[in-house]
């Protein structure tokens, strides 16, 4: 990496200097007049030009408000998600959150996810 980098800055600093680009040492002649029929057509073309670069302008504007209504949608609907999702685990007893207090049996169990009354119960050794 070292090597790449010497040659580079030799080549770099050995090099002649270029004229870049398309530019001209002096300004090229200037183009001859061609009649009135071609200054109406040009004329005509820059006002169709100067046209279509307004109706890009607008739709450029309405591309740019949609797409802020749409971001601004995003953040909106993750809130509500996130709200959402904060109070469903809230609500639900997965283990996640702490569950709500539930009536305790007689004999001092616990009713648990998926049973359905005291019928399924085995007693315990305080009952």
């Amino acid at each position: 990496m070292k090597h790449l980098i010497l040659i580079t800055g030799l080549l770099m600093l050995f090099a002649p200097n270029m004229h870049a680009g398309w530019f001209f040492d002096d300004p090229p002649p200037p183009l001859p007049d061609l009649g009135p029929e071609y200054r109406a057509k040009i004329s005509k073309l820059e006002e169709q030009m100067s046209e279509q670069q307004a109706n890009a302008d607008r739709w450029k504007i309405a591309t740019g408000s949609l797409a802020c209504g749409a971001l601004l949608l995003f953040v909106i609907g993750t809130a509500l998600g996130a709200k959402t999702r904060q109070y469903y685990d809230g609500t639900t007893r997965l283990g996640r959150t702490v569950p709500t207090a539930a009536p305790a049996a007689p004999n001092g169990a616990r009713h648990h996810v998926g049973e359905t009354g005291q019928s399924d119960r085995r007693q315990t050794m305080a009952a």
